[in-house]
């Protein structure tokens, strides 16, 4: 009887060992079908404007993966611009931007303007209000960071595209005053297959 038990356990012991041993094979076949066809894992974008950003990658199931450089440079100590990343399919620059100039900005509406755009007086004549343009709620107080969804085009991008331009600022230092405006940055945007 004893003997029996024994057995019983053994066989239940073995049965639970070889169940493990299939699901761990199981994930790793999983995961690793997951990077082949993606070719590698994704590479988050981090890093600074105004210094050199790698490129990060985004997955294709059927095709070679989508690698997108995005890179930044302020135009003044004054401004910052942090941790850019470019959605080529919905066409919005996500972004992290502040003002060091001493003043807190009051109505401040934020847009990306291409390299070809039309100045009058140094100012680009374009369009500040949504969709082209972003307000930001509560200005832009001095020494603060702001994270915002700029938008580039108003859908896809297609790859082998290089996008250069500014990211411009309106402002006012106090509501109901002069309207300013401040080329805050340089931004370029290649989007290319990998």
């Amino acid at each position: 009887m004893n003997q029996q038990k024994t057995e019983k356990f053994y066989t239940i012991s073995a049965r639970l060992a070889f169940s493990a041993i299939i699901v761990v094979l199981v994930v790793v076949l999983i995961l690793g079908l997951s990077i082949a066809i993606n070719h590698g894992p994704i590479i988050p974008l981090l890093g600074v404007f105004g210094t050199a950003t790698a490129p990060y990658t985004v997955a294709a199931t059927s095709a070679p993966s989508i690698v997108i450089s995005v890179g930044c440079s302020p135009t003044s100590t004054s401004y910052k611009c942090l941790n850019p990343v470019y959605n080529y399919t919905t066409g919005v620059l996500a972004i992290a931007l502040s003002q060091d100039t001493g003043y807190n900005w009051t109505s401040v509406t934020v847009r990306f303007v291409t390299a070809n755009a039309v100045y009058s007086n140094g100012v680009p004549v374009l369009s500040w209000s949504p969709p082209e343009a972003v307000n930001l709620t509560g200005g832009l107080l001095s020494n603060q960071t702001k994270y915002v969804n700029i938008p580039i085009t108003s859908g896809p991008i297609a790859v082998g595209s290089n996008i250069t331009g500014s990211i411009w600022a309106k402002y006012q230092l106090q509501i109901g005053e002069q309207v300013s405006y401040a080329n805050m940055s340089s931004a370029v945007i290649v989007i290319k297959r990998g």
